[in-house]
């Protein structure tokens, strides 16, 4: 298992979540009850995790949906 993204971020993880979802990848998340449980949302970061031999294809898929979230914006 490898650490593929780490944020505060609420937004971002669960944007995170649904594209890991879409893609059938599985994936674990980390420290997300200790993140609300702190009270300060920037001293724990969430952790998403996924196994080692998914871990550039899930990086390559976020690359792209990334560019293209970026495309539609631009065409506003």
């Amino acid at each position: 298992m490898e650490t593929l993204i780490k944020s505060n971020d609420r937004i971002y993880i669960t944007w995170i979540k649904s594209i890991l979802q879409a893609h059938n990848i599985e994936y674990f998340t980390f420290d997300e009850e200790m993140s609300m449980t702190e009270g300060n949302i920037t001293a724990i970061p969430i952790r998403i995790i996924v196994n080692e031999s998914e871990i550039s294809k899930a990086l390559q898929i976020i690359k792209n949906e990334e560019k293209l979230n970026l495309s539609e914006q631009n065409k506003r």
